[in-house]
Order: structure tokens, then C-alpha cells, then sequence
């Protein structure tokens, strides 16, 4: 498997790289066929208010993942793992939530469907999943099928075990509280996509400070808000639709408090 999954590895401040070589879905299924299951899910990419889309897939619980990637720094690891996207997006999970298990880094769809979804928040069909798609366990659990799906990146090509002090570096020092809050909620929310310093996703490559410039709180609010009622076209999907009346309003608000600190 070392030979076929190209990971970067960023622990407690050193970088150590495994082989840069292409993911081969066959090595898996050898190396680690006692640990392929079929998982059941909310598609939460396909599925809304409107609309719910269950669909099974193949793969392999993330922290068995993890333990044969990494059998001596993932026991004591813990920060935060990157997941890389091929399109540039960026998926950042806690190390600790992935050990409790119910995530699962899958390669194929169960009933040989080809293995590729429609992104109904950001407005695009049929898109390939390959190489992996990490999807979590949510049939049963209601809290995780409210959940948003930034962090079911697909097309991850490679991961990262880094400190979580690097993230904390993206908050300025002596911060208020609404400017804290505001980091936490852009770290789930934003990161993925716009980086800021090169830091976080390439999906929307330019600094998110760029993007900004010249946008009143009112443009960003609305931005926020429903992107999609400025641009129609736009692949940026509006804030967690779960988040609602008064507590997105706050929401929004500690984002901009944040950005505008940066």
C-alpha cells in the first residue's frame, strides 16, 4: 500500500513524505481485504430538505486506514488530518473524531453504479469520486445527517497528519472572542475551499484576503448567506443549511468579524 498512496505527512512540526506514487485500488483490496466493508449512507451531497438519497459504498474504516499507514505515529498522534482533493479542495478532520470510528475512506459503489455523485450545493453532475470518497456513518445518527458535507471530500489523492498548532496560526494573536468564534466557524465552513497565506484548499485559488477586498460586511453577509442568489452559476454552495433563524445570523456575522480581522 506505501507504494500506491501518495501521503504527506506533517507531524508536530517535521515533514516526512511516503512514496509520491498513484493510488491502486487492487493493492488495497490485497493488502487490507480483511478490512473492506460495504457502508450504507445519507448521500449527503444528493440529499436536502426535499430529497433523501441513501447509497452503499466500498470501502475501508478510516482509522484501520490510518493504523497500517502510519503504525507507530497514528497510536499517539494527535492534531488534525488533511484530506487533498484533486480539484483543489481541502477536507480538515480532528484526529480524535476520526479514532471514534464511522468514517470510512471508500473507492467504489457497492452495486457497481459507477462511482460518481451529483453536488447539489454546488450546482455540478456526475462527478467523479475516484481515487477515494470519505463518507461517514450517518444512517442511524440524525445529528451527522444534519450535518454539512465539507467533510465528505471525494477525489482524495493524498492526506496529511499535521499539528494543530499550524491552524491555530491562521488566528490573530490577542483575538476577541467574536473574532475566535469567527475563526472556528470559517475553519469548518470556508477552509476547504479559499486559503489564506496558501493555507487551506486551492479549489478557489486565490487568498481569501484578495477575495474580499472592496466587499462591504452587507456583500459578505450576502455571500455567506446564499451565494448562489448573486451568481446562479456559482460552485460555492451558502452556509450549512442547518444552521437557522438567529444562530446563523451570529454565524455569518463571526465569520465577517474574522475575515475582517485578517
Amino acid at each position: 500500500m506505501y507504494r500506491y498512496l501518495a501521503i504527506v505527512l506533517v507531524l508536530l512540526g517535521s515533514q516526512v513524505h511516503a512514496e509520491p506514487l498513484s493510488l491502486s485500488v487492487n493493492q488495497i483490496r490485497k493488502d487490507l481485504a480483511a478490512e473492506v466493508v460495504d457502508i450504507r449512507v445519507i448521500e449527503l451531497h444528493e440529499s436536502g430538505k426535499d430529497k433523501t438519497n441513501a447509497v452503499t459504498y466500498s470501502g475501508i474504516p478510516l482509522d484501520a486506514l490510518l493504523q497500517y499507514l502510519y503504525p507507530k505515529q497514528w497510536k499517539t498522534f494527535d492534531g488534525i488530518i488533511y484530506f487533498h482533493a484533486l480539484d483543489g479542495y481541502l477536507s480538515i478532520v480532528d484526529a480524535q473524531k476520526a479514532r471514534q470510528g464511522g468514517a470510512y475512506m471508500t473507492f467504489a459503489r457497492a452495486d457497481g453504479q459507477p462511482f460518481m455523485i451529483d453536488n447539489r450545493n454546488q450546482n455540478e453532475r456526475d462527478v467523479p469520486l475516484a481515487p477515494f470518497y470519505l463518507v461517514w456513518d450517518n444512517l442511524k445518527d440524525p445529528d451527522l445527517q444534519q450535518s454539512n458535507s465539507y467533510a465528505w471530500p471525494y477525489q482524495v489523492y493524498s492526506m496529511e497528519l499535521v499539528s494543530g498548532e499550524m491552524l491555530q496560526s491562521l488566528l490573530p494573536p490577542g483575538a476577541p472572542p467574536s473574532v475566535e468564534a469567527g475563526f472556528d466557524a470559517y475553519k469548518n465552513n470556508c477552509l476547504s475551499c479559499h486559503n489564506i497565506g496558501g493555507f487551506g484548499g486551492r479549489k478557489f485559488g486565490m487568498d481569501v484576503r484578495q477575495v474580499i477586498k472592496g466587499k462591504s460586511r452587507d456583500d459578505l453577509y450576502d455571500w455567506i448567506d446564499n451565494p448562489s442568489a448573486i451568481n446562479k452559476y456559482t460552485a460555492m454552495p451558502p452556509l450549512d443549511p442547518g444552521v437557522t433563524g438567529d444562530n446563523r445570523q451570529r454565524v455569518i456575522n463571526q465569520i465577517i468579524d474574522y475575515l475582517q480581522a485578517i
